[in-house]
């Protein structure tokens, strides 16, 4: 089954993730499309100012420094399938997968790779544009997507923010298909997640993207397979977080919890 990922090139916690998943469905992976991040959120400048005031300055430094680390680290690195890994291209190199950067995914250049590997699954992981009808359409086998939380809980932005701020003792990483509306498909797969009291942001990104990474690849196979289950992803039953404000931040580090 010829299976198409969309996604974004973040280089802190996708590369690892990335690497199970191309390691796991090995061939079954056709291409890798990148998208601009935060295309969606006004810019890049202004994504950058509303991180700034969600991470505080030092915050934000020490998250600068490790993105400027690991782009020079992925420079001077050639790693094979064992990695280490500092950015989605490296990892398509590693396990020889097309790789292709678009500006936008509703844009003709998409539609003409999606003609040149005629994919049958669409794989979402922190894909940072809408993906429309229009491409859904495209992909018998249907679309995908990984999110970090306990669907229908937490529907929306920082899913790990939200769960540490409200005093959560487990989240959750769902696979669900994708549909017109944020985070609203069918599940077709979740993974429990322990929340320890020394948990930060970062840790917890991680832990659910490690996970999410894991029941991807089952969904996958099940779908090959055609033994897929879903279950109701009930919109009475959910809450949905957009992006935390200043006060949300304030209220996160009241409660005792950290970034990084």
């Amino acid at each position: 089954m010829r299976c198409l990922i969309v996604t974004q090139n973040e280089s802190l916690y996708l590369p690892n993730s990335f690497a199970v998943v191309c390691r796991e469905l090995g061939a079954d992976i056709c291409g890798i499309v990148s998208a601009p991040a935060m295309s969606t959120h006004g810019g890049a400048f202004r994504g950058f100012w509303r991180h700034l005031r969600l991470f505080g300055l030092g915050g934000t430094i020490r998250m600068v420094s490790r993105l400027v680390g690991a782009k020079l680290r992925d420079r001077f690195t050639r790693p094979g399938k064992d990695g280490p890994f500092y950015s989605i291209p490296a990892v398509a190199r590693a396990f020889d997968v097309p790789y292709f950067d678009v500006d936008r995914l509703s844009g003709d250049a998409f539609f003409d790779i999606l003609d040149e590997l005629n994919p049958e699954l669409l794989i979402s992981i922190s894909c940072p544009q809408i993906i429309g009808k229009k491409i859904r359409a495209r992909f018998p086998k249907g679309c995908i997507n990984v999110h970090g939380a306990p669907l229908p809980k937490y529907r929306g932005l920082m899913p790990a923010f939200w769960a540490l701020k409200n005093n959560e003792t487990t989240t959750a990483a769902t696979v669900h298909d994708l549909e017109s509306k944020i985070d609203n498909g069918a599940i077709l797969h979740q993974t429990p997640v322990e929340i320890t009291p020394d948990d930060t942001w970062d840790s917890l990104v991680r832990k659910t993207k490690a996970s999410g990474a894991r029941g991807l690849v089952e969904v996958v196979r099940q779908i090959e397979q055609g033994t897929e289950t879903r279950r109701e992803n009930r919109d009475e039953d959910a809450t949905y977080f957009s992006f935390p404000t200043a006060a949300d931040r304030k209220e996160f580090r009241k409660a005792g919890r950290r970034f990084l």
